[in-house]
């Protein structure tokens, strides 16, 4: 049931971005431009983790089908002075061990934002988010090593670079590097979650070829001071022992940061969060350690604005003391989609290094000072 309402809540989220535009627009048939895509993927799966060092040397093939649309007009170019490709993209990964890792099926909306063009060479920054079904999963008998993945349905996430060379009126041919992660999202351990780096090679072809107008780029002003706020929530799962039930609890907190827009794709900034992680009372209870359910950090901000896409990043350290971590320092992360002026709404992944903490869903918010 919860799998169910998370692949719906996803589905939810980003076809109200896609389509919120097309309620204020009405754009007719002929300001969209369609587009289908092939693209084949090399990856290498990365972990700092001595355990997991086994595994660095599988290399898994991959394979993307995308159906994509480009809005031609003036309020699209007008986010970032460039046109967004949005879409849904299916895949297939082999990850070359069939006994312990095995394959996932993905599927992922994504967002494509040109940072560079010219009339036949384009570059654009990528990302995706969605689900990955996955066959071979952790089992303390059969397949302990693996503990990548803990759930069968669990979440995927991309973020990419994308080169594409004009061939024709309708045929392109792209090349582009990534960084994929697929994890549980901290519902269930073990969630060290899978990081895989690679390069692939597409054929690209529009459905409906419309050239899409050169328009003027208007100088970025607003460098004004600005807060982000961001809510988030999920919820946890420990596993059962042979002493101990298995239990579900609740993460909810608020990010906050105090940022300057240096551009209009940059802002950096200073800020902190606070939140409530109910999974720490298991902990507790099965260590016999002491371990705070309320967590507090402050950190170092970095956001980039990419037309309707936000990505964040963030270097924070623990300022409440027993939080469980051996580390002081942590990592955070948001990857949202703009559903109406001034307000986000996607997941944010907290992490230690390469091992995934956990990933929630997370609405912001930017307010101007």
């Amino acid at each position: 049931m919860r799998v169910a309402f998370e692949r719906r809540l996803i589905i939810v989220l980003f076809l109200f971005s896609f389509l919120e535009n097309d309620a204020q627009e009405k754009p007719d048939s002929m300001t969209i431009r369609y587009d289908f895509s092939g693209r084949f993927l090399y990856n290498t799966i990365w972990s700092e983790r001595s355990s997991l060092q086994q595994f660095t040397k599988y290399h898994p093939l991959g394979v993307q089908l995308d159906f994509g649309i480009i809005k031609n007009s003036q309020r699209t170019w007008n986010y970032c002075n460039c046109y967004t490709r949005n879409g849904v993209s299916i895949g297939y990964f082999d990850f070359r061990n069939s006994s312990e890792l095995g394959n996932a099926f993905t599927f992922s909306f994504f967002t494509e934002p040109t940072l560079f063009s010219t009339n036949n060479f384009s570059l654009s920054a990528r990302g995706s988010v969605g689900l990955a079904r996955l066959n071979k999963l952790y089992d303390s008998l059969s397949n302990r090593d693996n503990i990548f993945f803990s759930t069968q349905m669990s979440y995927y996430l991309m973020l990419g670079v994308n080169a594409r060379l004009k061939l024709s009126k309708s045929v392109s041919a792209s090349a582009m590097t990534y960084m994929n992660h697929i994890s549980n999202g901290g519902r269930r351990e073990p969630n060290e979650g899978m990081n895989f780096f690679g390069a692939s090679l597409s054929i690209d072809y529009a459905i409906n070829h419309i050239e899409l107008q050169k328009r003027q780029r208007e100088k970025f002003t607003d460098k004004t001071f600005g807060l982000m706020i961001h809510p988030f929530g999920a919820q946890r799962t420990v596993q059962a022992t042979n002493y101990f039930a298995e239990e579900k609890n609740v993460v909810l907190g608020a990010n906050l940061g105090l940022i300057k827009r240096i551009g209009r794709v940059n802002a950096f900034g200073i800020g902190g969060e606070f939140y409530y992680d109910g999974i720490n009372s298991a902990y507790q209870a099965r260590t016999g350690q002491t371990i705070q359910t309320a967590v507090g950090g402050v950190s170092i901000q970095h956001y980039l604005f990419l037309g309707k896409l936000l990505l964040g990043q963030q270097l924070a350290m623990f300022v409440t003391p027993n939080t469980g971590y051996a580390q002081r320092f942590y990592e955070r992360f948001f990857f949202e989609y703009e559903v109406k002026k001034d307000w986000y709404a996607g997941v944010t992944l907290k992490s230690h290094k390469d091992h995934s903490d956990y990933l929630a869903f997370s609405i912001g918010h930017k307010l101007k000072l």
